[in-house]
């Protein structure tokens, strides 16, 4: 299975210490240079080591080799991803942004477009984690908002 995530669902779950949630659902997951200089900026902090030691052990990082022309206006990260998720014909695409979204819709990605909730909906499904609301609690005590599509 193919998995290619963008920068926001990586610092959301860095930030609480709970990468492992993406390992354990997909094993492997697959980011560009440009989310990976957004994830791990010069000025690096402890909020970073988490995402540091995951790229180390199961998150690779892959360029693109095109740039498709995009109607709107979204930033290198999200641009670099839709690019790669087409060029792998990834299975699933991890991306938070309506804009990138909708561009997915649009270039006619085949990935499965799952929000970082859908991805802890699957994990409290899967009995990665106990509680979904819990994790988002967390994430709230940090002001990291997730969509919410209930």
């Amino acid at each position: 299975m193919i998995v290619v995530s963008n920068t926001s669902p990586l610092i959301a779950l860095s930030r609480i210490g709970r990468l492992d949630i993406l390992k354990k659902l997909f094993g492997k997951i697959t980011i560009t240079p440009e989310v990976l200089s957004e994830v791990l900026p010069k000025d690096k902090n402890s909020d970073y080591e988490h995402i540091d030691n995951a790229i180390n052990d199961f998150i690779n990082v892959q360029s693109t080799t095109n740039d498709y022309p995009f109607k709107r206006t979204i930033d290198k990260g999200e641009r670099s991803v839709l690019n790669l998720a087409h060029e792998l014909n990834a299975d699933i695409l991890i991306i938070d942004d309506r804009k990138a979204r909708n561009e997915a819709v649009e270039m006619k990605i085949k990935a499965f477009l799952a929000y970082t909730t859908d991805i802890l909906k699957q994990a409290e499904n899967d009995k990665i984690i106990t509680s979904y609301k819990e994790i988002q609690i967390e994430l709230k005590q940090k002001n990291i908002y997730l969509p919410d599509l209930e």
